[in-house]
């Protein structure tokens, strides 16, 4: 097993309750399967809001940043995870 932390921004707090939890998975698990684990707990809300309209890729404002990296920059959605990383799932930052 690993634990990685996530951290989200926007509307993902109200959704998950906090702005930074953990989760346990198994050894090999992609960023996909961090995805599909977080549904389960946080339900279609937060599937919703992450991933585009036909549910197979993220929603086009989203990225996903590994331990401060885009994730597109690696394996982009099978990007195997490691015990201790931080995983950021942020929305597209706004301001003027």
């Amino acid at each position: 097993m690993i634990t990685v932390t996530i951290k989200v921004l926007g509307p993902l707090i109200k959704i998950t309750g906090a702005s930074t939890f953990t989760m346990d998975l198994v050894e090999g698990t992609t960023i996909w399967g961090l995805l599909e684990q977080a549904f389960e707990v946080y339900g279609e809300p937060m599937k919703a809001e992450v991933m585009n309209g036909a549910g197979t890729d993220l929603a086009p404002y989203y990225i996903i940043l590994i331990n401060g990296r885009n994730c597109m920059l690696m394996h982009y959605m099978d990007t195997p995870l490691k015990d201790g990383q931080v995983i950021h799932i942020m929305p597209p930052a706004a301001g003027g």
